[in-house]
């Protein structure tokens, strides 16, 4: 039991890659505060954890809102006594080219990919830094990295939340926070799905022909699933990464790498 005694805040916890690192999470010991802002979804996953002999309970918030971070904390910390780790996964996507994107839109975006990165990652900071311990873990994308068509906001959150993921591992480090990042490609959830959808129908392709172009260019030949990325965060959060900060990862396939 890797993470036996620690607890564990997983953001957007209530599906996709969340919920597998929220299970993954509660398999290696932790007790994990399963966050959405969608309430049915974390309380699914919640009481999978429950059923499978874990420990776990369900946190409704928005966390683009500083006061319901706040509130959200302070509830993990009453309920659990301390927070450990947290993994930042609450995310959204969009799939609009740069010249039709709304205002609004781009805003959301931004809100919940990036300062809600920031909001989590300063708040549950204060609760770690005096025991002077933590690990925090922000989940980027293979987007942070490349440029991806029809996707400024998503791409530009993304690429952000790396910056800020430098920045937070240095500031962190004098308290004994360590800060990294996972940029996963395409994975086999909802959101990818969206985003296939989306990406099909700009391009007058079935989601079909999308799926096969995504997977040429993907040396492993597949696509990613939650425990892929679950495993990194694992690592993270384990006594293995104790000298590991400010670094990202990536959990892609070798798409990356692949420049054919």
């Amino acid at each position: 039991m890797l993470l036996e005694n620690q607890t564990a805040i997983v953001t957007g916890a209530g599906r996709g890659i969340g919920k597998g690192i929220a299970l993954a999470l509660a398999r290696a010991g932790a007790s994990v505060a399963v966050t959405d802002i969608n309430a049915a979804g974390a309380a699914r996953t919640a009481e999978d954890i429950r059923e499978a002999g874990g420990c776990a309970e369900c946190f409704v918030a928005d966390v683009t809102r500083s006061a319901e971070v706040n509130r959200l904390v302070s509830e993990v910390m009453a309920h659990f006594g301390r927070i450990d780790i947290l993994v930042n996964v609450a995310g959204v996507v969009n799939n609009r080219p740069a010249l039709e994107l709304p205002e609004e839109e781009w805003d959301q975006v931004i809100a919940v990919n990036l300062k809600g990165v920031f909001l989590m990652s300063q708040r549950v900071g204060l609760e770690m830094a005096p025991r002077g311990y933590g690990r925090i873990i922000n989940i980027s994308s293979l987007s942070g990295k490349v440029g991806a068509p029809g996707q400024a906001a998503y791409c530009a959150s993304k690429h952000g939340v790396l910056g800020l993921n430098k920045v937070l591992a240095i500031d962190l480090a004098p308290y004994g926070i360590t800060v990294n990042a996972i940029c996963p490609g395409m994975n086999a959830t909802e959101m990818a799905q969206q985003v296939m959808a989306q990406r099909a129908a700009a391009r007058g392709q079935t989601i079909e022909e999308v799926e096969r172009g995504i997977l040429s260019k993907t040396p492993l030949g597949r696509f990613g699933r939650p425990e892929d990325v679950a495993e990194v965060v694992l690592f993270f959060a384990g006594p293995g990464a104790a000298y590991v900060t400010g670094q990202e990862i990536d959990v892609d396939g070798g798409r990356r790498a692949n420049l054919s």
